[in-house]
């Protein structure tokens, strides 16, 4: 199975758009290790020198055997679903590979070119590997089902159960 990392992003309604995107991935892919949920500052426009309100990022961490390909279309899926306009300062849902790997001992931080997903991709790979993490003590708080949260630290929140009705 492939390892795929995706950056999720919102800063318009952003802990209710991020809780949706969560549940989203959950719902399709499964059981998730997701970081803590930080919120960053957005780069407004020079040109207007319009204020721009800050994100909340969070990455996720799942096993898929789907092609890339077809993830990027489900992702692209999503943020359309949960009102997404492309090219707007205000961003509902902004789902993005950041990588693909086999082994989770291919993983480039580097290699990722959002500067602000470093850290908490960074925070998923210790975890992995059981080598110690960063805490991050100003993290969104979320709730899921009882008893599972976001909080400062990574979480594996599990495959979401229905009944039947």
């Amino acid at each position: 199975m492939t390892l795929f990392y995706i950056g999720i992003g919102s800063n318009d309604e952003a802990e209710k758009n991020c809780w949706q995107m969560i549940q989203a991935l959950r719902q399709q892919f499964g059981t998730l290790l997701v970081s803590s949920l930080i919120q960053t500052s957005a780069e407004g426009n020079a040109m207007t020198k319009e204020k721009v309100a800050d994100y909340y990022n969070a990455v996720v961490c799942f096993e898929s055997e789907a092609s890339s390909t077809l993830i990027n279309s489900w992702c692209k899926q999503i943020e359309d679903r949960l009102g997404r306009v492309r090219g707007s300062l205000k961003c509902r849902a902004d789902l993005d590979i950041l990588q693909v790997v086999e082994d989770v001992r291919e993983v480039k931080v580097s290699a990722i070119e959002e500067v602000y997903y470093r850290p908490l991709l960074k925070q998923l790979w210790n975890f992995q590997r059981g080598r110690p993490i960063s805490v991050f003590t100003g993290a969104i708080n979320l709730a899921f089902e009882k008893g599972v949260k976001l909080g400062n630290q990574p979480c594996l929140l599990p495959e979401l159960e229905f009944e039947a009705v």
